[in-house]
């Protein structure tokens, strides 16, 4: 820290002593409230000379992280100098003493004699002169920080890429200048100082990917949540990419608070009993459950569950675990199916007799999902146009036909799930409403328990369709990128950029027309869910159109987009990943029977 800026802080530390005591101290310790949860992020992609693409996107997703954690957001995209100045007010009007608080930037950056500047999108650096008029000095945020006294604080700069500026400014730098240590502050970076990290459109910065992946999760501490986050992009990246962070934060920063779904009644054999008390944190699951699970989560052996269970009464999976093993023992012990549904096409003459041909859409109970039919066949998967994970291209087989959701799963039907004790997380709904919305906020393990309830209520096999089933139901016979053409055509689905009144939430299921199988929703709405484990190529995957799951596995596949992404990433070839125990408020599923 130079001379100067400790002089300042000095300064306005002896102005603070000289203050009242009454306006020292903090509202929450006269009341006893808890810490004042404060944010800043600031989003700056439209540069007229080194545009960004990801940088807005990142930006909105971290808010709207922050706001569903109860965080006071002042936010700002694409500012210029005057709208960074009244972000910068806002926010430093908002700090108060013992509060827990998060920065997040993404945008250009320039140092120059030490001091990191946050570039404006109208930016135009020619020389050190033009710092005041085009940039921010990142220490004005710090020393607010500093004075302010925060009980826990993080910043998070994603800011370390080549520009068009920093040579104008002389002493042949690159990247952030460093960020010595601060008392309860840390500063994170995705790379260390002095060096940058190149963007590639379509693609996140991993270091943000994983960030965002542990402070949603519940529970977990920010300095936590930093280490894991350095890890994961290590292993990502094969050690490539190393996240640099200035110190821990302070204990006590958590995002994503723990939340106790309401209790609600199970019944096992007949019998009402009280659900089981939550498991620990994914943060929290030890090496040795976790290996346990992974030898059995694949298993029809009731007996594997009730092993498990022994073990781990409250463990990580004790839910999922406990309707396991209800199921398979069912099964065993040949409890009558439940009885087909009557629908159109279906004989109900003498027993036993078999539909002339299937129904083209089912519903197995009247909580149950409607299903349609969809026939076998082949289909070119895959895609060369955008993402080296989308390839190699290849040909595929569907050797059966399977029912598959005619929508996503709704709040509705998620709710009968938790009423009648299959499923323990209720998932918010963000004052949005639920009915025939899609479920949201909802991991691959919560997907996993309502298949496995749903199983058991009617006696039919239910399950996550595989990735190679969802795209060749999503593709209904098509080989464009989308599954009405090629161009994204208004009003075909929820997307960012897909509708002339942009919507910026997940709308009632069924608004835009099916494709070809009679199907909702496969572009847009709710990402979904399916039973793969998530591969850098398909070269290493099936060609029967079965799951590619190798042993171990934590991030599982993603398919359709979301009402929030662009509509690049609705395509019918379009796949993401997610953490499978990381729930997330675009997140949803649907459902796959098999006949």
């Amino acid at each position: 820290m130079s001379w100067h800026r400790r002089l300042a802080l000095v300064l306005l530390a002896l102005a603070a002593l000289s203050a009242p005591a009454a306006l020292l101290a903090p509202a929450r310790a006269q009341s006893g409230a808890a810490p004042a949860r404060l944010a800043l992020v600031i989003g700056n992609a439209a540069y007229r000379e080194a545009p960004l693409a990801n940088a807005v996107v990142d930006a909105r997703a971290v808010a709207e992280t922050l706001r569903q954690g109860d965080f006071d957001v002042t936010a700002v995209e694409n500012a210029d100098r005057a709208a960074l100045e009244r972000a910068l007010a806002s926010f430093r009007g908002k700090l108060t003493r013992g509060a827990h608080v998060v920065v997040f930037y993404a945008g250009h950056a320039v140092q120059f004699r030490g001091h990191n500047f946050l570039a404006s999108v109208d930016a135009a650096i020619k020389s050190p002169g033009d710092l005041g008029r085009d940039a921010v000095d990142l220490d004005r945020l710090l020393d607010a920080l500093i004075v302010s006294r925060p009980d826990s604080a993080v910043i998070v700069l994603d800011a370390a890429r080549d520009n068009p500026w920093q040579a104008a400014l002389g002493g042949n730098r690159k990247g952030l200048a460093a960020i010595e240590p601060l008392e309860n502050i840390a500063v994170m970076a995705p790379v260390a100082p002095g060096r940058t990290i190149p963007e590639t459109p379509g693609r996140p910065n991993p270091a943000i990917e994983e960030w965002l992946k542990a402070i949603r999760t519940p529970g977990l501490d920010m300095a936590a949540a930093l280490t894991r986050s350095r890890d994961a992009v290590a292993r990502a990246t094969r050690r490539r990419q190393q996240l640099w962070i200035s110190s821990p934060p302070a204990a006590g920063l958590v995002v994503t608070p723990t939340s106790r779904p309401a209790a609600v009644a199970q019944t096992t054999r007949g019998v009402i009993t009280a659900p089981p008390p939550p498991g620990p944190q994914s943060d929290q699951l030890g090496p040795y459950e976790l290996s346990f699970w992974e030898t059995i989560r694949n298993s029809e052996n009731p007996a594997e569950y009730r092993a498990y269970l022994d073990a781990y009464p409250n463990g990580r999976f004790a839910s999922l675990a406990r309707t396991r093993e209800e199921f398979y023992k069912s099964r065993a012990q040949n409890r009558a199916p439940a009885p087909p549904p009557q629908t159109a096409g279906t004989a109900t003459g003498r027993p036993g007799a078999q539909p002339a041909s299937p129904a083209r859409t089912i519903r197995d109970c009247d909580d149950c999902p409607e299903l349609a039919l969809v026939p076998a066949g082949s289909f070119e998967m895959g895609s060369n146009e955008m993402f080296e994970f989308e390839k190699p291209v290849r040909s595929v087989t569907i050797g059966s036909a399977f029912y598959i959701g005619t929508r996503e799963v709704t709040f509705a039907e998620w709710d009968a799930c938790v009423a009648q004790g299959g499923c323990s997380h209720r998932p918010g709904d963000r004052n949005l409403g639920r009915g025939k919305r899609p479920v949201t906020d909802i991991h691959w393990n919560d997907a996993g328990a309502y298949v496995v309830w749903l199983s058991l209520k009617t006696g039919r096999k239910y399950r996550l369709p595989t990735e190679a089933e969802w795209e060749y139901a999503a593709r209904a016979g098509s080989t464009t990128s989308y599954p009405w053409g090629n161009a994204i055509d208004k009003e075909k689905a929820n997307c960012n950029g897909c509708n002339a009144q942009p919507r910026r939430q997940a709308s009632e299921v069924g608004q835009f027309p099916p494709n070809a199988f009679g199907l909702y929703d496969m572009a847009g709405n709710a990402a979904e869910w399916v039973a793969d484990c998530w591969s850098e190529s398909y070269r290493a995957s099936p060609r029967d159109g079965s799951a590619y799951s190798p042993a171990g596995c934590r991030e599982r596949v993603l398919r359709g987009g979301s009402f929030n992404n662009d509509p690049r990433y609705l395509r019918s070839a379009a796949r993401f990943k997610y953490e499978s125990d990381v729930r997330f408020y675009t997140n949803g599923f649907r459902v796959v029977r098999e006949p």
